[in-house]
């Protein structure tokens, strides 16, 4: 596969992926356990693109973007890492350390690209203002479209300049830096799951925290194991919580059709 073509297909696929997040509304698109398989999958790598993209959605997972504040683009930092990954033959470390500061990257350019949009605000005004429906709908995808497309021309630009570099920088590493990527890429995921834990953190949830810790380093489990261990719990409290509404609501319209019947009752004396 050569480097132009390579470049075009990544763009495609994040065209897809972080456009299509929100065409429809917010469908979780852009994740890197999505965009990374179907990177892989285009370059013919789905195997790694599998790989690279669960190990960078546990590294981007508490990385929440609200409103127009935009820290990091996890979408634009998997598309890169993946590809440059794939195509200079690099391993997961090289990925993982190369997603930070690439995620880094691609949320100013979402800023930037954000204030850009931004200009076309007075013409959704005017057409509010006139009751033109089909301007503001036209409006609402011609923006979408730029948008996207200059995020897409941006990875296409990336991979086609920067493959070539990127792959000679890697076969050039020496031992003591690749070890070094190694032992980071380790404790990235670590990084991302500390944010999460920052955000939900309570002490009901500290519970669980600790059998999962558990599992994994005394009995250990595989992380296989211990999701599908969260899940039967998940399910199983989700049942409870269930019963607990429907026995609450049971007991609400009991009372209420008591209450019915005692002002049948007065009526009927008075």
């Amino acid at each position: 596969m050569t480097t132009l073509s390579a470049a075009f297909l990544c763009a495609i696929a994040y065209f897809i992926c972080f456009g299509g997040n929100w065409l429809i509304g917010q469908n979780m698109a852009d994740q890197p356990i999505v965009v990374g398989p179907f990177v892989g999958l285009l370059l013919g790598d789905l195997q790694t693109g599998l790989i690279l993209g669960a190990s960078l959605q546990a590294l981007f997972i508490g990385a929440i973007n609200v409103g127009g504040a935009v820290s990091l683009n996890p979408s634009f930092g998997t598309t890169l890492a993946v590809a440059f990954s794939i195509l200079s033959g690099g391993g997961e470390q090289f990925a993982l350390a190369l997603a930070v500061p690439l995620g880094l990257l691609g949320g100013l350019l979402e800023i930037g690209v954000n204030i850009l949009c931004a200009a076309f605000g007075p013409l959704w005004d005017k057409a509010a203002a006139e009751g033109n429906d089909k301007k503001i709908v036209g409006l609402h995808f011609g923006v979408w479209l730029l948008k996207y497309l200059l995020f897409s021309a941006v990875i296409f630009i990336a991979i086609f300049a920067g493959a070539t570099p990127v792959t000679n920088f890697v076969n050039n590493l020496p031992d003591f830096i690749t070890e070094g990527l190694g032992v980071v890429a380790g404790l990235l995921p670590a990084v991302g799951f500390a944010m999460l834990l920052k955000m939900v953190w309570s002490g009901k949830l500290a519970l669980f925290y600790l059998l999962g810790f558990l599992a994994v380093a005394y009995l250990e489990l595989p992380l296989i194991a211990v999701a599908t261990l969260g899940l039967i719990v998940a399910f199983a409290q989700a049942m409870i919580d269930k019963d607990m509404l429907d026995i609450k609501n049971q007991a609400n319209n009991s009372s209420i059709g008591d209450n019915d019947q005692t002002d049948e009752e007065e009526d009927f004396l008075s």
